[in-house]
């Protein structure tokens, strides 16, 4: 059984190939240059690959990435209006799109600085079938909050939260132009070892800033990983996110329920009823760095029904290693890979052990993630 690949792409992402996407300075720093990616999902012909892909059999980024039905509505540019668009301008494209929401692109022009204005992603949230009115707005209103208590440089700014014209509740959120990292790995293939250590680094900043706020996001893949073209990586769509250690607690509770994309789920959810929802992020920020160097998802579901998944607790428990992981240059970057993907999550690694361990702090990372933009 082959592991599932993501598929090519004949669209503007192939720029994304180019040499130059990752340049090495001579003081030892790096830059990422990344393409301007917006109109990845503006086309049926975008659509009409990724569902070609799937017909074929063929196993590529998760199916919750490919509308079944296509709702032209959220085509439409003339449907901003009213606070929305005085606030923050016109709908220009769309963004992105799933079964509870479609992300748009909003543009206002600055009048004080010629061609230049200002950028913003809309997330309008679709209420779901038999919710309730109260039930819709509870649920826009708690992602928000969340979402607007994460104040990081490695997570996306959430900035407003607003009903448009048609009583739909919207959050508006800052704009990352190179898209997300499932479209950079499509286009790229697998990153090299500077550019993944770079963004991996800075997945697991954001990541170990929400635990140690008390929140687990519960859905973290490479879809809601974006980027901005200096190669800033911000995280994204906390719409399963949870609190689990408010600040007057000493400790955390655990969490339950079957939700997230499976390539990315840690096998304890499909063993136990309750578990520690942080440790299900530590483990898929290492399913996503072995996605960033090989361009390949290690299984379709970490349980014994899939037999790579099998092959690589065979491996491990056997002491030859995990060829993909074995592949990787340095025995602390190895190590430390392994214990995040660790199967008993009371041994698996946290999310602040991992910027503390040897292999990681040695990484540098770019100016851009630094300064946050």
């Amino acid at each position: 059984m082959h592991r599932p690949t993501f598929p090519p792409t004949t669209s503007n992402l192939l720029q994304n190939k180019s040499p130059d996407r990752i340049k090495y300075l001579v003081n030892g720093d790096h830059e990422h240059h990344l393409a301007n990616t917006v109109r990845l999902y503006d086309n049926d012909s975008t659509i009409t690959r990724f569902i070609r892909w799937i017909k074929k059999g063929n196993q590529t980024i998760p199916s919750d990435r490919v509308p079944l039905a296509i709702d032209y509505d959220i085509f439409s540019t003339a449907e901003s209006g009213g606070t929305i668009e005085s606030k923050y301008g016109r709908y220009k494209e769309v963004l992105g799109w799933g079964s509870s929401s479609t992300v748009k692109m909003a543009y206002k022009p600055n009048p004080h600085h010629g061609p230049k204005g200002y950028t913003y992603a809309v997330k309008a949230f679709r209420q779901r079938a038999n919710e309730s009115h109260n039930a819709y707005h509870k649920r826009a209103s708690a992602e928000f909050c969340i979402a607007t208590t994460l104040q990081h440089k490695n997570i996306v700014h959430t900035i407003d939260l607003l009903s448009d014209d048609h009583g739909r509740m919207c959050q508006v959120m800052e704009f990352c132009a190179a898209g997300d990292l499932c479209a950079l790995l499509i286009s790229a293939g697998k990153l090299d070892e500077t550019e993944a250590d770079c963004l991996f680094k800075q997945l697991v900043r954001g990541v170990a800033f929400m635990h140690e706020t008390g929140v687990a996001h519960r859905d973290l893949k490479p879809e809601n990983i974006l980027l901005t073209t200096t190669g800033c990586l911000k995280i994204s769509d906390f719409g399963m996110a949870e609190c689990v250690q408010y600040a007057w607690e000493t400790t955390g509770h655990r969490s339950k329920g079957l939700q997230g994309s499976k390539p990315y789920m840690a096998p304890e959810i499909y063993i136990t009823e309750h578990f520690d929802a942080r440790a299900i992020d530590v483990w898929a920020t290492g399913i996503m760095y072995v996605a960033m160097r090989t361009a390949r998802l290690m299984w379709t579901k970490a349980d014994d029904t899939d037999s790579m998944f099998k092959k690589f607790k065979l491996s491990c428990g056997s002491g030859e290693g995990y060829r993909p992981v074995e592949q990787f240059e340095g025995a602390h970057r190895r190590q430390l890979i392994y214990s995040i993907l660790q199967t008993d999550p009371q041994m698996r690694i946290k999310s602040s052990e991992i910027l503390d361990s040897q292999w990681l702090s040695d990484v540098v990372i770019c100016k851009a993630g630094q300064r946050g933009y």
